[in-house]
């Protein structure tokens, strides 16, 4: 049996998205007081309790704070934000710079997990977890070979995953989860952002081989290599986007 959200959770999380919409394009300010739950409701159509359910979700997304008898107020999220406000922010701003500046910073950092998570799969990874790996790139080249973005990205979470599960950590897990859930996430809104660089499968395969050797060094010399890459011509695809001057 189909299971569906009662539609006051459907209405709550619509609201909720048209105000965090509104606040990470900068129509809502930091600082500035949303109007009060009487008019909010009235102006979406709906009735305070799931108004409130709204603002419960932007309080806990860090983008508002609410304190009895003040009402409740915008928040910076610039300061207050976490990584999954990277797809929204991504999908609401119109600031290439931002865009580029905000990446800049996150990809290397995204790298550095990797390449943690990468060195302990080589010491830790059991002959299920190596196996577990191939099939997964085997289905990932066969995807390549279609030039399937879609099917390629969503793969290549499921290839991230199970490279998660080799290491045998749950620390690392949770440190990598974020960046994990806000790049599935950009994934899905935007596949164009997959780019098909030629090296993939055998990036793939590489590394498949090194983690099999428990060759740390190697592994690691690999996912550096091609990210470094990757993340370059993604860098240089976004900076022809910010304006000159």
């Amino acid at each position: 049996m189909e299971h569906r959200a009662p539609p006051s959770t459907n209405i709550a999380a619509t609201i909720f998205r048209d105000l965090r919409s509104q606040i990470l394009k900068g129509v809502l300010k930091p600082s500035e007081r949303l109007p009060g739950e009487r008019e909010l409701a009235a102006q979406y159509g709906t009735n305070r309790n799931t108004l409130r359910e709204a603002v419960r979700m932007l309080e806990q997304a860090k983008l508002v704070t609410v304190r009895h008898g003040q009402g409740v107020t915008v928040a910076d999220f610039r300061k207050t934000g976490t990584m999954e406000l990277l797809p929204p922010f991504l999908e609401n701003t119109g600031n290439a710079a931002e865009i580029h500046a905000l990446l800049e910073d996150i990809l290397p950092a995204r790298l550095l997990v990797l390449e943690f998570a990468t060195r302990l799969a080589a010491k830790r990874a059991s002959t299920d977890d190596i196996a577990r790996l191939r099939d997964i790139t085997e289905l990932l080249i066969a995807a390549f070979e279609r030039r399937d973005p879609v099917v390629i990205a969503h793969g290549f979470q499921r290839w991230l995953d199970a490279l998660l599960d080799a290491g045998h950590s749950v620390a690392v897990r949770w440190i990598a989860n974020p960046f994990l859930d806000a790049y599935r996430e950009l994934l899905d809104r935007f596949p164009a952002l997959w780019m098909l660089e030629p090296s993939f499968p055998q990036h793939l395969r590489d590394l498949v081989t090194t983690l099999e050797a428990a060759d740390e060094e190697k592994s690691i010399a690999v996912t550096r290599d091609y990210y470094y890459r990757v993340d370059s011509m993604l860098m240089r695809a976004l900076a022809s986007l910010v304006p000159k001057g």
